[in-house]
């Protein structure tokens, strides 16, 4: 049986998350898997990024063009420079906020897809293990990761220690669901 939107329900711990959720979870115990989706959190939508950008061109360049009228020329490359650099800086973070991950706990598996990770893992539910390792250095975040035969694939890269318990634990709760 297949799972549309209408048949499952959406929750997230909202002391967490608060505004948009960085781990949505979808399900419905008869009708579909259960199904979570880890995403970023998006403070800079790329509208108002390439806002901020064309103002902050703006301004460079006015205040490069206003020197240069006075005999300080050499400001204008320089500023070509600065704003490249912004320029390349906001779209790598616009970039990696459109990243996600999804995971699918059914009975018979563990379906891994993202956008970050550039292909889809399956695994078989009776053998996955929820693995939280704790960094080994102070202050280095921690690693959650799902296994199975040898095979490992870290997810939630985005979340902070405490989402990340969060998830280890609602990850554990759906693959024994089924047992």
């Amino acid at each position: 049986m297949r799972c549309s939107a209408r048949d499952c329900v959406f929750f997230s711990c909202p002391r967490l998350f608060r505004g948009n959720p960085v781990v949505a979870t979808q399900f419905d115990s008869f009708a579909c898997p259960r199904r979570f989706l880890i995403r970023p959190n998006c403070s800079l939508p790329w509208r108002d990024a390439v806002r901020f950008y064309l103002g902050m061109v703006a301004v460079s360049f006015g205040i490069a063009i206003a020197f240069a009228f006075k005999g300080a020329w050499l400001i204008l490359p320089f500023a070509g420079l600065e704003m490249l650099v912004l320029g390349v800086a906001l779209y790598v973070v616009a970039r990696r906020a459109t990243d996600w991950q999804e995971i699918s706990i059914d009975a018979d598996h563990v379906d891994i897809v993202g956008r970050d990770s550039g292909e889809a893992q399956s695994f078989q539910r009776a053998w996955v293990r929820v693995i939280h390792e704790v960094a080994p250095i102070k202050g280095h975040p921690s690693r959650l990761s799902l296994r199975s035969h040898g095979r490992s694939v870290e997810v939630g890269r985005c979340l902070n220690e405490e989402e990340k318990r969060y998830l280890a634990q609602q990850l554990n709760r759906a693959v024994r669901a089924y047992e």
